[in-house]
């Protein structure tokens, strides 16, 4: 991560969504989607993978910003910054159920924001890895989720998403977010059943439903994944034509 990070901010106001922009952007950070709602966010946090959620306690619709993040929570672990201009006891009791890291008040303090932030990073670095070999199981890689060893049964993996050192492997709908490459994943996965069919994306061929040589992807169980011209050959001579 290098200090930097990507974050998802939940919040239904926009002058806040503005302010935050400005200066999640002038600390370095990319804010890769700003949203007002759960739905949309639960929708942003699968497809932008994001390593930090700062998230308003009381958002727009039914579902409030504690509800959120505990379903975000059911997806994967990522550390939650509340938002808050409620300073309740109760509010308090409600919010610290789903571990946030940290609360900050509105309206927002520059150095407090950034004195957090710089808190998510480091315990995001800290509570992220990733782990083969950790224990004797030919069969399956280990992920680290904080003090545990969270086990991944290879055959189950769909696909893995890369960016950067970072890795979002498929398993069904869930993705679970690693620190490792695509060239460190590639080394520890069998490569009979795996192949790469664009830069970024890593496909287990056990689990491949059809390829659509026209639309140049390849259906998936739960996704649609673009081939990459450049891998096009590689993958047609990794299967069997009758």
């Amino acid at each position: 991560m290098n200090g930097k990070a990507k974050i998802l901010v939940v919040d239904d106001d926009p002058v806040v969504l503005t302010a935050l922009d400005v200066i999640l952007t002038e600390f370095g950070h990319q804010l890769v989607a700003a949203v007002d709602n759960a739905m949309d966010a639960v929708v942003a946090f699968t497809l932008h993978h994001p390593d930090i959620v700062i998230c308003d306690i009381q958002i727009k619709g039914a579902t409030n910003g504690v509800e959120l993040v505990r379903r975000l929570n059911e997806i994967r672990k990522a550390p939650v910054l509340f938002l808050t201009a409620y300073h309740s006891e109760e509010t308090f009791n409600e919010a610290k159920v789903v571990a946030p890291l940290a609360f900050i008040s509105k309206p927002i303090d520059r150095g407090a924001l950034e004195r957090a932030v710089a808190l998510a990073v480091e315990h995001a670095r800290e509570t992220i890895g990733f782990s083969v070999n950790a224990l004797p199981v030919d069969d399956c890689l280990y992920t680290r989720v904080g003090n545990k060893l969270k086990k991944i049964y290879i055959r189950e993996i769909e696909y893995v998403e890369v960016d950067g050192k970072y890795s979002a492997i498929c398993i069904g709908q869930r993705l679970i977010n690693c620190k490792i490459s695509l060239k460190e994943l590639m080394e520890k996965l069998p490569g009979q059943k795996f192949v790469q069919i664009n830069r970024n994306t890593l496909i287990n061929l056990e689990m491949v439903e059809d390829i659509d040589l026209g639309m140049m992807n390849v259906k998936m169980p739960s996704s649609a994944m673009p081939i990459s011209r450049t891998y096009k050959d590689n993958l047609l001579k990794r299967i069997q034509l009758i």
